[in-house]
């Protein structure tokens, strides 16, 4: 290898770096306004015990996990309003079943936005994944940029 590929390979090597850096950034973001969102929704009081009446399932290879089930759910808003068949925002691979009860919280201003109250799965980013993200995700920014300007 001549040195001149050499130097373009340690630069895409560089720049891949700094984009999965802001790639981390953005995941731990976006993660942590998803927590923040679920918990406000749920102080606020914007949560109902939903029915599920039905499921879409999305058919996928057993390497890629299997059958993801999307529960649709009917539920009241604390204002009374009642929703019929509102697909949750988060699939689940196990699926509960028609007719059974789960928590959910929703947007008081569209109530058709509506996922599980889920503070074990908000629990295991918070812990797991949203350090793992803003320590790679600096980590890999400083070190590609400082590569680059180097």
């Amino acid at each position: 290898m001549s040195i001149e590929t050499m130097s373009v390979l340690a630069t895409l090597v560089t720049i891949s770096m700094v984009c999965v850096g802001a790639l981390f950034l953005l995941l731990g973001i976006d993660t942590l306004r998803q927590i923040i969102q679920r918990i406000w929704l749920r102080f606020a009081g914007h949560t109902a015990l939903a029915t599920i009446v039905d499921c879409e399932v999305t058919e996928s290879d057993a390497e890629d996990g299997g059958s993801i089930f999307t529960p649709i759910v009917d539920y009241t808003t604390r204002a009374g309003e009642q929703l019929r068949a509102v697909t949750l925002r988060s699939s689940d691979a196990a699926f509960l079943g028609i007719g059974a009860k789960i928590r959910v919280v929703y947007r008081p201003r569209d109530p058709t936005w509506v996922t599980r109250t889920d503070w074990f799965g908000a629990a295991l980013s918070g812990i797991f994944l949203l350090p793992l993200y803003f320590t790679a995700g600096p980590f890999c920014l400083y070190f590609g940029i400082r590569m680059l300007t180097d």
